[in-house]
């Protein structure tokens, strides 16, 4: 309240006991600086940390809320990264020796990856990623998986990850800010083809509902005519004998796509358990 209502400071951004004032005076944050720890020694009876308060030039970065902030991007702390791998190897090793199922790996990453994706950490998730599906395989027959939502949520989150950042920029106009395809391809500088192609890659990857993109009689019409997920976007087109555009037909066999992949999933999930059994 000090800060914002007496101070009147305009960029001020705490969490709990850390906080960030952003100005482009020196002298006016060394003022603050002044004013803030007299009325903490004075009326709070707590000093300012000396070693961790200092004022820097942003683009030197900041340590704030175990990041490292600058101007134009955010990345995590290489002690947390450190700390996160550590303890990947010690529940590596506990899933090795089945004292870990695969359902609370998935646990473990799914909080780690919410906490990584607040900074710029495309590549960085898709390491991981590549990373899970190599040392948490399920090729080991003595290890148990239960399929269930929690584990199907963080393989579609899997597939997210793989998307390009275009795409996921496109999907952030679509469903947050509710834009119309010419819209985003106007907001972005992109062809309305590149707007689509990025639809049926989202739909593909299980991150548009096709339910939710057309007419659900349009949608059931041009799903009769596939065949199979293999099916050319030509010969889908030549079976409606309309002016259906190619762009939609792919968006459908995107769909398509889509389901035969989780189908796969669970044949898989359903002969891996029949194993157990036996």
């Amino acid at each position: 309240q000090y800060v914002k209502h007496i101070l009147k400071v305009k960029y001020y951004i705490r969490y709990v006991d850390d906080f960030v004032i952003l100005h482009n005076s020196k002298e006016q944050l060394e003022e603050w600086k002044e004013k803030i720890s007299s009325f903490l020694r004075e009326k709070l009876r707590i000093e300012l940390h000396p070693e961790k308060t200092n004022i820097l030039n942003l683009s030197r970065g900041i340590t704030f809320l175990g990041f490292r902030i600058f101007p134009e991007h955010m990345l995590i702390r290489k002690s947390n990264l450190n700390k996160f791998h550590r303890k990947l190897e010690i529940t590596q090793a506990l899933y090795e020796e089945s004292r870990v199922s695969r359902d609370k790996v998935v646990e473990f990453l799914e909080g780690w990856m919410a906490y990584a994706n607040h900074a710029n950490t495309h590549k960085y998730i898709n390491k991981l990623i590549k990373r899970f599906n190599k040392d948490f395989s399920t090729n080991n027959k003595t290890r148990l998986l239960s399929s269930n939502k929690k584990t199907a949520n963080f393989l579609r989150r899997f597939d997210y990850s793989k998307l390009e950042y275009s795409t996921q920029q496109t999907y952030y106009l679509l469903i947050d800010k509710e834009m119309k395809i010419k819209e985003i391809a106007i907001k972005r500088g992109i062809s309305e083809a590149t707007v689509w192609k990025h639809m049926s890659e989202l739909v593909r990857y299980g991150q548009l509902a096709i339910w939710d993109l057309f007419p659900k009689k349009k949608i059931v019409r041009i799903l009769k005519k596939i065949k199979s997920p293999k099916d050319s976007l030509k010969v889908i087109k030549a079976r409606l004998h309309d002016d259906t555009p190619y762009d939609k037909i792919n968006c459908v066999l995107a769909h398509v796509k889509f389901k035969a992949k989780l189908s796969e999933k669970d044949k898989n999930n359903s002969q891996f358990h029949s194993r157990q059994v036996l």
